[in-house]
């Protein structure tokens, strides 16, 4: 049922917050469609390694059609040989060790689909709060051409009553004409973002982001503790399960094997009765134990042990590099997030002070004893001040989102993200 709601909101186009963009993206990703492609693939890679616990059963038919010129009376001109064989492992250390790994194997990919789901849940943040700066930008170029709009009018009624010069009039108009080419250069910046979204979310039907745009909550009581939780990390942990798993299976080559066979075969023959040569069919059965235990390979097995070994050994060096690696990294974007939030703070109060200058020189101009230039610097240092405001706080919500990336704060539940701690 939430299917076809999705799909038939999808039809017409639809609106969606930033937790429901990002369990559409886990959804349609194709990275994450892959990366469940392979957990599937392997839980088969399992079940075909579990396979072999199991008694393997097989038959057998062979015919053959002999020349009588070219065979024996003592060989039937058709031969034919029917075989039933059922073979069952005892004990066999390789094979337990192998469903171990690929048991591991299973985890381990699983952990990397979580790995990716948490990459594109972080890179769906940054798209979508760039959709929302882009749409502030259009709502401010928007403000902005009406802005130049009243003030056009205002110029142009005075110099048709003689009261500005010609160049002013000029001059407003070419705002004017300004302000209408930035409008539409930031629907065009607007439209690409929303489009740039819907690539991560694999869809093509029309989208409009809701919610504010505002800094992001990030609550950090600890967060060096929380490192342990980075996708990477966890990733590569998973994998040096899997390579000890696999000096496991080394191992096990110095350990004996044991099978049991049983075989029932039929088939015709020649055969003398009654003292005669009569085709005739036989029938019967065997069984017994195989035992195979390999003494000396040319200290083969040893150096596949070492080699496996050495894997291991790669492995931790990468997870000790990767945890110094997470703590610099995590510690230059909480430098940068206190960086960004008070140069938020800061902007915050520059966007006050050129708002009052610009309602401030509006009405002296209006009242005519302000100057053109005056009132022009006011209005383009509102908008540069409205603008940087604005790009601070998607700086800063860049940052936050890959520090959640990094601390592996995306929590990723079947209903839909949870983000946070």
């Amino acid at each position: 049922m939430k299917l076809f709601i999705f799909l038939l909101l999808a039809s017409f186009g639809f609106s969606l917050t930033l937790e429901e963009a990002i369990r559409i993206a886990v959804r349609n990703n194709i990275d994450v469609l892959k990366s469940g492609i392979d957990l599937r693939k392997l839980d088969q890679r399992i079940r075909e390694v579990r396979s072999k616990v199991f008694p393997r059963v097989s038959f057998s038919a062979r015919f053959t059609k002999w020349d009588p010129n070219y065979i024996s009376a003592f060989f039937p001109e058709n031969k034919y040989f029917l075989t039933l064989n059922l073979t069952q492992t005892v004990f066999d250390r390789t094979l337990w060790t192998a469903l171990k790994v690929a048991k591991r194997s299973g985890e381990l990919q699983r952990v990397v689909l979580e790995e990716v789901k948490v990459r594109v849940a972080s890179e769906v943040e940054k798209v979508f709060w760039a959709v929302l700066l882009r749409r502030e930008v259009l709502r401010e170029k928007r403000e902005s051409l009406r802005y130049w709009e009243d003030y056009f009018r205002l110029v142009e009624e005075k110099y048709r009553a003689g009261i500005v010069p010609r160049y002013e009039f000029l001059r407003a108009r070419a705002e004017l004409r300004q302000a209408k080419a930035e409008l539409i250069r930031a629907e065009s910046e607007y439209r690409t973002a929303v489009n740039t979204l819907k690539v991560l979310l694999g869809i093509t039907e029309d989208v409009e982001p809701e919610g504010e745009f505002r800094k992001a909550d990030l609550n950090l009581e600890d967060p060096y503790t929380l490192l342990e939780r980075n996708p990477t990390l966890r990733v590569l942990e998973k994998t040096l399960e899997v390579r000890e798993s696999e000096v496991e299976v080394r191992r096990a080559e110095y350990y004996p094997k044991l099978s049991f066979f049983f075989n029932y075969n039929f088939e015709n023959i020649i055969d003398f009765e009654n003292g005669r040569l009569e085709e005739d069919t036989r029938q019967g059965y065997n069984f017994g134990f195989r035992f195979d235990f390999l003494i000396f390979d040319g200290f083969g097995r040893r150096a596949r042990v070492i080699q496996s070994r050495l894997e291991t050994l790669k492995v931790k060096e990468d997870i000790d590099f990767l945890r110094k690696k997470l703590r610099n990294d995590l510690d230059s974007l909480l430098s940068r997030l206190r960086s960004a939030e008070e140069e938020i703070g800061a902007r915050r109060d520059t966007l006050l002070a050129s708002e009052e200058s610009l309602r401030f020189a509006t009405e002296r101009y209006r009242e005519g004893v302000g100057t053109q230039v005056e009132l022009l610097e006011a209005r383009r240092s509102y908008e540069r001040a409205k603008l940087s405001y604005l790009e601070s706080v998607y700086a800063y919500n860049v940052i936050a989102a890959d520090i959640k990336a990094i601390l592996g704060m995306y929590l990723l539940a079947e209903d839909g993200p949870r983000i946070g701690p």
